[in-house]
């Protein structure tokens, strides 16, 4: 028995600087991650893994109670990062499955333990892969969710317009009234107008003038005789 517990500690002595080494690369790739999606591409969405990690436990009532660990990816304390969700489970009524979320616990994954990095970091490509498929449902309802407000803008922007009045229909539409005739300007009382001094009433001025000489000749004979 203690060649045995001298060879498993030989194997741990050997094992520790790989296990420490790993350890480590997982830290810079959790960084890296954490620091392209929160600051580079700076996504603002959450998501999580399937559980890495699930234990019964009894709470108050003797309930029956499931945790279950998750790596996430979220808000937390003002900025974006990785972290470790643990969420408390129980079965809602009537229903034999655990479906009912009664309290959660974050804690970011740099200040867990060894044990729970090393198990939460072997969820992270599904983690990435969650996130992407989250990004791509995100941006695709709100390009649909913009076009159907534009819409309800447009309709609510026509509707304020009041409508044109209707055009008369041809048939019914009365001609224009004929203006007015007004009458012809009168002469001025002190002179003759301009009709007055055309040819046509030129020989009617001196026929008069001559039947009135023709008196005057005769009456001037008579005194003579």
């Amino acid at each position: 028995m203690g060649q045995e517990l001298n060879d498993n500690l030989g194997s741990l002595r050997a094992m520790a600087p790989q296990l420490n080494a790993a350890t480590a690369e997982a830290s810079s790739v959790v960084q890296a991650v954490e620091q392209f999606l929160g600051d580079e591409l700076a996504i603002g969405v959450a998501g999580a893994s399937r559980p890495f990690d699930s234990q019964r436990a009894i709470g108050e009532g003797d309930r029956e109670l499931l945790v279950t660990s998750h790596l996430a990816f979220g808000r937390f304390n003002g900025r974006d990062r990785i972290y470790v969700l643990k969420a408390t489970l129980e079965k809602a009524e009537w229903k034999e499955h655990f479906t009912k979320v009664v309290a959660e616990d974050r804690v970011p994954w740099t200040a867990c333990s060894r044990e729970i990095k090393l198990q939460s970091f072997a969820m992270l490509p599904e983690l990435i892969g969650n996130l992407a498929s989250r990004v791509e449902e995100v941006a695709l309802q709100t390009t649909k969710t913009v076009q159907t407000v534009r819409e309800l803008l447009d309709a609510m922007r026509h509707s304020t317009q009041a409508p044109p009045p209707p055009p008369a229909p041809s048939h019914s539409r009365a001609p224009d009234p004929a203006p007015a005739h007004e009458p012809d300007p009168e002469p001025a009382s002190d002179g003759l107008s301009l009709h007055d001094l055309t040819a046509n009433a030129t020989p009617g001025l001196f026929k008069r003038s001559r039947a009135r000489s023709m008196s005057a000749t005769s009456a001037a004979g008579s005194d003579r005789s």
